[in-house]
């Protein structure tokens, strides 16, 4: 077991005794159960069905109010050089245009062809990799945004506490998030894939290379386990080069790939999509738990697509053009 991969999920005062700690790879992945090893269709929303009937389904039971808004929210769209700006609601989000471009994902071995200290064999090998242009949230999805979204339905936010990450949400709720997003928008919103949100983290083109997004001091642009806060409002931080927020920390965020231990070896140079099947989804960028190492820009971490945790949520990403 890697005691050390999974920081997300050790030393948590807010975990879940409900679900298990997902933090052995080999363990989960070589299950013998074989309804683990799950195509990645089986979390695309049957068409037959509505949006608000999946909503209900995947809100937990305590979090619903008796009647959910079928009506659509207002939303308001516009543009300029460096990002698409949205409302709904009376909610602003802003997302950020990313030209493609090539680079390379993972960490290099040393000369001898070791990797280095702290440095995990799924971050390697490097690769180039190229991606099309995109857009990618500039912050994790709020509070505000999540609310005003599903609208009333889930009204576990209770406090009235003004850009908050949207946590304890599994990869499939964020699926029901994203098809009532897309409905109000008419846009085909999705999460990134892991290649997009790691050329995002280190800034795209105008990366600096830095070991975490945005600065070689972590302190200036993450909230993690030394700072020894709870998660905190999104922005208060220094931004990467992209002006993008929080991706080394505060919150772990949810990537659209199934996890491979060993697919940087066999991944393919263009638009990378992750494995097709797995039992684990990819997370990455550290939180309020993480070590420092654990918030590094190539560090790769897992959880199962059902679970959700306290300091997990997502980004929201477009494709541009």
């Amino acid at each position: 077991m890697d005691n050390n991969k999974q920081q997300i999920f050790e030393d948590n005062p807010y975990w879940d005794e409900q679900n298990q700690n997902p933090s052995n790879h080999e363990e989960m992945q070589n299950s013998s159960d074989g309804d683990n090893n799950i195509s990645a269709d089986s979390y695309k929303q049957n068409d037959d069905k509505s949006c608000s009937d999946s909503v209900k389904k995947t809100i937990p039971a305590e979090n619903k109010t008796s009647d959910f808004d079928e009506s659509l929210p207002e939303i308001k769209v516009s543009e300029d050089e460096n990002a698409l700006n949205f409302i709904v609601g009376n909610v602003a989000f802003r997302m950020i245009k990313i030209q493609g471009s090539s680079f390379t994902m993972g960490i290099p071995v040393d000369k001898d062809g070791k990797i280095g200290k702290n440095v995990f064999v799924d971050e390697t090998p490097a690769h180039q990799v190229t991606l099309n242009s995109f857009c990618i949230g500039e912050t994790t999805v709020t509070q505000e945004l999540w609310q005003a979204v599903l609208q009333a339905y889930d009204v576990s936010i209770k406090e009235n506490r003004e850009n908050l990450p949207k946590v304890k949400i599994s990869w499939n709720d964020c699926q029901i998030f994203i098809k009532r997003l897309n409905m109000i928008t008419g846009r085909k919103f999705r999460m990134p894939t892991e290649a997009e949100w790691e050329f995002a983290a280190k800034g795209g083109t105008l990366s600096k290379n830095t070991i975490y997004s945005g600065a070689s001091r972590l302190g200036l642009v993450a909230w993690y386990s030394a700072v020894g806060k709870p998660v905190q409002p999104v922005k208060k931080l220094k931004a990467n080069e992209l002006n993008i927020y929080d991706m080394s920390g505060n919150v772990s965020e949810w990537c659209n790939d199934w996890y491979g231990k060993e697919y940087y070896a066999n991944s393919p140079e263009n638009n990378p999509q992750g494995p097709d099947q797995g039992q684990l989804k990819v997370i990455r960028g550290g939180s309020v738990f993480s070590t420092a190492d654990s918030c590094r820009n190539t560090m790769r971490m897992t959880l199962d697509p059902k679970l959700r945790e306290a300091a997990v949520g997502f980004r929201l990403a477009l494709d541009l053009g």
